[in-house]
């Protein structure tokens, strides 16, 4: 007999446990944390837009199902963005830059769908059991950054028994790009991670010892958007 590993009683799995956790529906932008959320003031326009995107998510969503690696429901939603007569490319090819060169080899990544039309916007798709997290956020605030795109979406067509579609909405204001949650107008800030390792006992010789220490922050200008471009 099949034992929970949740509540440890017999008969159900931990998928099909009722006293777990339930997850949170799509569309909320911002998980729990500790950074405050602040008010994000968008246009009218704007918003429904980004609402507009969502929804065919989920038409995507709904009308494939569950068990689909992520390049079906990439050709879904393109067949939708088509429907809407929203321009786009997908798999576009991004260098990864070093100290202003691109690095060779293979060292390339794949923007999975970017608008040219109806909203600057770049998609970042995943098919996997787990939750969205911090590195598909960094993943997609990378290829917004790169193409100078103020708006993007991390969307996770959830392949575990009980795992809702996620759409998580990212947003950059100045210099700054937030987690953003169109049910609330409020979002959290991306703060780029930082490494810092605790300085060695120095030697007996005297010897200097070195702290290393690593930060980031992301500068971008005005962005202006043209249909004719």
């Amino acid at each position: 007999m099949v034992k929970c590993s949740i509540c440890k009683q017999e008969g159900h799995n931990k998928a099909r446990c009722p006293t777990a956790p339930q997850a949170p529906a799509v569309g909320g932008g911002a998980p729990q944390g500790t950074q405050a959320t602040v008010p994000i003031t968008l246009s009218g326009d704007i918003t429904e837009k980004l609402a507009k995107l969502s929804a065919l998510c989920v038409e995507v969503a709904n009308g494939l199902g569950k068990g689909h690696v992520e390049a079906h429901y990439q050709q879904a939603l393109c067949v939708e963005l088509q429907e809407a007569n929203i321009r786009y490319v997908a798999e576009e090819v991004m260098p990864i830059m070093y100290k202003g060169r691109a690095l060779g080899g293979t060292c390339n990544a794949r923007l999975d769908v970017m608008l040219h039309s109806f909203l600057p916007f770049i998609f970042e798709l995943k098919s996997v059991p787990s939750r969205i997290g911090s590195i598909h956020h960094w993943q997609l605030v990378r290829y917004m950054t790169h193409k100078d795109i103020p708006f993007g979406a991390v969307v996770n067509f959830n392949q575990s028994e009980r795992g809702p579609l996620e759409v998580q909405f990212i947003v950059r204001q100045g210099d700054a790009h937030w987690l953003y949650d169109p049910a609330t107008q409020t979002g959290r800030p991306l703060v780029d991670f930082g490494m810092s390792l605790a300085a060695p006992a120095a030697p007996a010789s005297g010897g200097s010892s070195v702290v290393s220490g690593a930060t980031a922050a992301t500068e971008a200008d005005e962005w202006e958007w043209s249909e004719e471009e």
